[in-house]
C-alpha cells in the first residue's frame, strides 16, 4: 500500500512513518525537511502557491497514494495569525488541489480537542460546537472543513487529538515536566494541581491510525476524538511520571491559577469505530520513561 504522510519529519510524522514502514508499507514522506524514516522523502512546502503542481508532478511519477495522513500543521504556541493561516489552511487547501485528479481513497487529519475551546460539559464529545478562537484551534477548524468539502472524492477521517507526549516531543506539559523531573528539579503545579488535562503517549495515536486505515470508515466524513477518556488531573500525571522515572523531584502545588482551563474527551466513538483502548496513566508512562532512559 502508497501511504503519504504530510509534515513527516515532524515528531508525529516521523513515529508514523516508522511504525508504517515496519508494516511493509510504501511511505511517502512530503514536509519541508528531509525524512530518514519514509521509504521515499519529498521536501515540499504544502503552503507555497506551486504544492498543488508539485504533488500532481509527484501523483504521476510515483503513483497515487491510496491513503493519505496529512499531519502536517504549526503547533500552538507564538506566531501571528498569517504564520498558522499558512500552515493550517493553505497547506490544506493545496493538498487537496493537488489530489483531485486522482483522491486517494482515504484521508486522515491529525485536528485537535484545541477546536472546542472552553466546552460547557465534559467530557467533550464530537457534538459538541468547535468555539477555539486562538489561532491553532481556529485554523485547525477551517482545514477540518476544508477537507469536508473533499468528501465527494474520498473518505475523510479527523481525528481531534490532546496533547501529545514522547522521548522527541517538547512542547507538551508532560514533556515539560519530564524534563524538570530527570534534573530532580521540583514540579510546581498550578492550580494545585487540581487542572484537568487530556494527554497521550504518541503512541497510542500511532496505533488508532493503524487503525483507522486498516478498517474503512462507513461515512463519507467523520470526526472522532482520541484521548486519556478520564479526567486526569495534572497532579496525577505528575505522580506518574516521577515515579516511573524514579525521580526524587517534590511535587508542590501552588495557587497560582493555570491559563488552561479543564479538558477531556468523550472517546466512545474511538472506542466503537477503531477498537481505541489508549494505555493507563502508569502504562504509558513507564513507556515514556523508558524512552528516555534511552
Amino acid at each position: 500500500m502508497n501511504i503519504w504522510i504530510t509534515g513527516c519529519s515532524g515528531f508525529l510524522g516521523t513515529r508514523l512513518a516508522r511504525h508504517l514502514a515496519a508494516k511493509q508499507f510504501h511511505v511517502t514522506g512530503l514536509s519541508r525537511r528531509k525524512s530518514d524514516a519514509a521509504s521515499h522523502s519529498v521536501q515540499i512546502d504544502l503552503a507555497k502557491r506551486e504544492a498543488p503542481r508539485l504533488i500532481e508532478k509527484l501523483v504521476a511519477e510515483t503513483g497515487a497514494p491510496e491513503v493519505v495522513i496529512h499531519a502536517a500543521s504549526r503547533q500552538p504556541g507564538s506566531g501571528e495569525l498569517a504564520d498558522f493561516v499558512d500552515a493550517n489552511v493553505h497547506s490544506t487547501s493545496n493538498l487537496m488541489e493537488g489530489l483531485t485528479q486522482d483522491p486517494p481513497r482515504l484521508i486522515i487529519y491529525t485536528s485537535t480537542l484545541s477546536v472546542y475551546g472552553r466546552p460547557a460539559l465534559l467530557p467533550v464529545d464530537e457534538s459538541a460546537p468547535a468555539g477555539g478562537t486562538l489561532p491553532y484551534g481556529a485554523t485547525k477548524r477551517w482545514g477540518e472543513q476544508m477537507l469536508e468539502t473533499f468528501a465527494r472524492y474520498s473518505k475523510i477521517v479527523v481525528l481531534r487529538l490532546p496533547s501529545l507526549y514522547g522521548a522527541g516531543q517538547k512542547d507538551s506539559f508532560v514533556d515539560g515536566l519530564a524534563r524538570l523531573a530527570k534534573r530532580g528539579e521540583p514540579l510546581e503545579l498550578f492550580s494545585r494541581g487540581e487542572l484537568i488535562r487530556d494527554a497521550l503517549h504518541v503512541s497510542d495515536v500511532v496505533n488508532a491510525i493503524d487503525k483507522c486505515i486498516a478498517r474503512r470508515p462507513d461515512n463519507a466524513f467523520s470526526i472522532v476524538n482520541l484521548g486519556c477518556g478520564k479526567p486526569i488531573k495534572t497532579i496525577e500525571y505528575a505522580e506518574a511520571l516521577v515515579n516511573a522515572l524514579g525521580s526524587n523531584s517534590a511535587i508542590i502545588p501552588v495557587d497560582r491559577k493555570a491559563s488552561y482551563f479543564d479538558l477531556y474527551a468523550d472517546i466512545t466513538a474511538a472506542q466503537r469505530r477503531l477498537a481505541f483502548v489508549p494505555m493507563s496513566l502508569a502504562d504509558s508512562m513507564k513507556v515514556y520513561a523508558d524512552e528516555l532512559r534511552t
